[in-house]
C-alpha cells in the first residue's frame, strides 16, 4: 500500500516570472489555498499518510503552508541540481519500499490520484500519471509514448509525442541505481536538442525503461496543470474553481455568517465565520467567502468565485466568474476585476483588470489593463529570452508581481508583465514588460500662456 509521498518543491521557478522571484511555486495560491495544500489534501483522501517535502528556494513559505499538517516533514536539498538528486536525498527519510513522488508545481484531482494509487496498490511495477498532449506543444514538456498503457519511451522536449509526463508517479527501490548513476543530463532527447546540465528524474525513468523495466501509464481523466508559466497559474485557478463548484450541493454557513434579505444568489455559498453578504448584492453562481469578509453595496460576483478572509468587496464593483480574491483585499468603487488577486491587493475607483495581481499590490484609480489586441492576435512573450506565443487565452492577461503599484490612469497593454517591487506611474501607457525593482513615469510637456477676460472681448 502507498502510504508515503515525496513532494519535490525545491525548484527556482524562473519561467513563471514575475512570481518565481518572491514565491516558491508550490506555495502559489490556487482558489486561495497554497498549491501544496491542495496536493496534500488530494493525496490524504487517497490514503497517503506521510509526506516528505524537499525544499530550497524560499523554503520558509512552503514550511508555513504545511505547518498545519502533522505528518509533513520538510528537508533541505543540499544543492539545486535537479529532481533526481532531490528524490535520492529524500529517500534517506523514506522507510517504505514503494512510495509516491509528486512534483510540487502540479495541480491534479483526487480522482486521478486515486486511479494512480489504485494501480500501484494492486501491481508491483512502477506507474506514472500521464496526460494526452492534445493541442499542447510537446517541445515544452517531458514526454512519453505509450503502448497498451505502458510507457514505451521517454523523451525530453521532443518534436512529437502522444503524452506528457505529469511529474507524478509511484516508484520503488528498483529505481535507486538509476538515480545514483544519473548522467547529469537528459540524454533521452532527439537530435539537435540542447538539454541543460540537470539531474532530471525523467532520465532515470527513461534509463529504467530502456533496461527492460516496466512503468504502467495512468492517463488523467480530470483537469491537470503543470504550473510552469504565469498563464498556467491563471488557467489552473479558473479550471479548479469550476471543478470545485461542480462538487457543491448545498450552502455551508459558519457561525455568525449572514446573508441579508434582498441579496440575489443563483448558486450555493460557503461562508466562514462572521462573513456577510449585504442587500442588493448579486451572486451569479457559487461563492466561497472567508471569515470576517464582506460583500456589500451592490457588488456583482460571477459564478465560482472565492474570497479570502477579512476582505471587502463593495460599491458596485464587478468580479468576473472564476476569480480568486485573497485575504485582506479591497475591491470597490466601480472596479472590474477578474483572475487572481493575491492577499492584500487593492483595486478600486473604476479600474479594469484581468490577470494576476501580486501580494499587497496597489492599483491606482482608473488603472486599465487591455486584454484584446487590435489585430485579434495573441501576445508574443519572452521567457528566459526565448520568444513564444502560448495558445491559451490568458496570454493577453496582465501579470503584476508582488508589491507593485500603479498611478492614476495607468494603462497596461495586452500581456504585459510587471516585476516585483515596481511602479507604473500615473498616465503611463506600458507596452513592454517592466523588470523587478523599476519605476516608469511620464514627463509631460506643457505650454503656458496668459488668459483672462480680455480673451472674451471685455
Amino acid at each position: 500500500m502507498v502510504k508515503t509521498a515525496v513532494i519535490l518543491a525545491a525548484g527556482r521557478g524562473s519561467k513563471i516570472w514575475p512570481y518565481g522571484d518572491t514565491w516558491p511555486k508550490a506555495a502559489l495560491p490556487i482558489a486561495n489555498w497554497p498549491l501544496i495544500q491542495w496536493q496534500i489534501e488530494a493525496m490524504q483522501s487517497c490514503g497517503v499518510e506521510n509526506f516528505i517535502v524537499v525544499v530550497d528556494h524560499l523554503a520558509g513559505q512552503i514550511r508555513s503552508a504545511v505547518t498545519e499538517y502533522e505528518a509533513v516533514e520538510c528537508i533541505e536539498q543540499p544543492r539545486a541540481s535537479g529532481t533526481a538528486e532531490a528524490l535520492l536525498h529524500a529517500l534517506d527519510y523514506v522507510e517504505d519500499e514503494k512510495f509516491l513522488v509528486v512534483y510540487g508545481d502540479t495541480l491534479f484531482t483526487e480522482e486521478d490520484m486515486g486511479a494512480l494509487i489504485e494501480q500501484a496498490n494492486h501491481n508491483p511495477e512502477p506507474c506514472a500519471l500521464v496526460q494526452a498532449l492534445g493541442t499542447l506543444p510537446p517541445h515544452e514538456w517531458l514526454c512519453a509514448n505509450l503502448e497498451e498503457n505502458v510507457i514505451k519511451e521517454i523523451w525530453g522536449h521532443p518534436r512529437e509525442a502522444s503524452h506528457r509526463l505529469c511529474g507524478i508517479c509511484v516508484l520503488n527501490r528498483d529505481l535507486v541505481p538509476y538515480l545514483e548513476n544519473h548522467p547529469g543530463f537528459m540524454l533521452s532527447v532527439e537530435v539537435g536538442a540542447m538539454p541543460p546540465h540537470e539531474f532530471e528524474l525523467a532520465e532515470s525513468l527513461s534509463q529504467y525503461v530502456k533496461a527492460g523495466g516496466t512503468v504502467a501509464a495512468i492517463e488523467t481523466q480530470e483537469l491537470f496543470f503543470d504550473i510552469d508559466k504565469p498563464w498556467h497559474l491563471l488557467d489552473a485557478n479558473e479550471a479548479f474553481l469550476k471543478y470545485l463548484g461542480a462538487k457543491l450541493t448545498d450552502n455551508e454557513m459558519a457561525a455568525g455568517a449572514v446573508v441579508e434579505e434582498g441579496a440575489e444568489i443563483d448558486g450555493f455559498v460557503v461562508m466562514g465565520e462572521n462573513a456577510f453578504i449585504g442587500r442588493d448584492v448579486k451572486i451569479k453562481g457559487n461563492l466561497w467567502i472567508g471569515a470576517n469578509s464582506k460583500v456589500i453595496d451592490g457588488a456583482i460576483i460571477g459564478a465560482n468565485s472565492c474570497i479570502g478572509e477579512k476582505t471587502i468587496v463593495r460599491e458596485y464593483c464587478r468580479v468576473e466568474e472564476n476569480t480568486s480574491i485573497g485575504s485582506n483585499c479591497i475591491v470597490g468603487h466601480g472596479a472590474e476585476v477578474g483572475g487572481i488577486l493575491m492577499d492584500g491587493a487593492y483595486s478600486f475607483h473604476y479600474g479594469e483588470y484581468w490577470g494576476i495581481i501580486g501580494r499587497s499590490a496597489d492599483l491606482g484609480a482608473a488603472t486599465v489593463c487591455g486584454n484584446l489586441r487590435f489585430d485579434d492576435q495573441k501576445t508574443v512573450h519572452r521567457t528566459q529570452g526565448r520568444k513564444e506565443t502560448p495558445t491559451t487565452n490568458s496570454v493577453n492577461a496582465a501579470y503584476l508581481g508582488d508589491y507593485t503599484r500603479t498611478g492614476v490612469n495607468a494603462i497596461l497593454m495586452p500581456g504585459i508583465r510587471v516585476g516585483a517591487y515596481s511602479v507604473v506611474g500615473a498616465g503611463v501607457i506600458l507596452s513592454e514588460d517592466l523588470p523587478n525593482n523599476s519605476l516608469v513615469y511620464t514627463k509631460q510637456e506643457q505650454v503656458r500662456t496668459t488668459w483672462g477676460p480680455e480673451k472674451y472681448g471685455w
